[in-house]
C-alpha cells in the first residue's frame, strides 16, 4: 500500500500548494480532509509546513480529519483520549475511502492535528448521503468518501470570516452503485 511509501507523501504535498496558488498565495484557515489512512492529510501537512517554513504563509491552517461515524478509529483515539487502535468492529460505510479501521500512521495522524489545531470529527451515513445528493444536485459527481468533508462543511461551524477548503478527492464513477 501506498501508506507505507514515505515518498508517497511528496506527490500529496502538492495539494498544499495549490491550495496555496488557487487562494492567490495565502493559506486557507481550516482545511477538511475525508481522512482514513491519512495520505491526503499528512501530504498537506508537509506542503503547508514547507509553505511555512519558506516564508511563504504566516501560519499552519487548521487541518480537520473527517471520519465516517461507522468506522472511526481516529475520532475514538482523539475524543477518549487512547493511546492505542480502538479493538472494536466497525460497520461498513459509503465511504469506502477513509473505512480503514487500522490506520498505521494514526500516531502521525493525531500529532498533526493537535500542531495545526485541528481536530477529529466524524459524520454519520446520512449526512454523507445528504452531502452527496448536494453535490448531485449541484451538478458535481462525486463520491461518497468526498461528500463526508461535504457534510462536515455544513454541519459544523466554521471560522466566520475564515477560508475553509473542502477537498473532493474523487469522482463519482469510483463508487457507482453505492451512494
Amino acid at each position: 500500500s501506498h501508506v507505507y511509501n514515505p515518498f508517497f507523501f511528496h506527490g500529496t504535498k502538492t495539494f498544499a500548494y495549490e491550495v496555496w496558488e488557487q487562494l492567490g498565495r495565502r493559506a486557507p484557515d481550516e482545511v477538511l480532509i475525508p481522512t482514513g489512512n491519512g495520505t491526503l492529510l499528512i501530504g498537506a501537512h508537509i506542503g503547508f509546513s514547507e509553505l511555512k517554513e519558506a516564508g511563504l504563509i504566516d501560519q499552519m491552517p487548521k487541518l480537520v480529519a473527517v471520519q465516517a461515524e461507522n468506522c472511526s478509529p481516529l475520532f475514538e483515539i482523539w475524543s477518549d483520549g487512547l493511546d492505542a487502535l480502538p479493538e472494536n468492529a466497525t460497520s461498513p460505510t459509503k465511504a469506502e475511502g477513509i473505512a480503514i479501521a487500522a490506520p498505521v500512521r494514526w500516531r502521525q495522524i493525531v500529532e498533526i492535528i493537535r500542531s495545526t489545531r485541528g481536530e477529529i470529527v466524524t459524520v454519520t451515513e446520512d449526512e454523507i448521503k445528504s452531502g452527496y445528493d448536494e453535490m448531485a444536485a449541484a451538478g458535481w459527481f462525486i463520491e461518497p468518501t468526498s461528500a463526508s468533508a461535504i457534510a462536515t462543511a455544513r454541519k459544523r461551524p466554521g471560522p466566520t470570516d475564515g477560508i475553509v477548503v473542502v477537498p473532493v478527492t474523487g469522482h463519482g464513477l469510483k463508487a457507482s452503485g453505492k451512494s
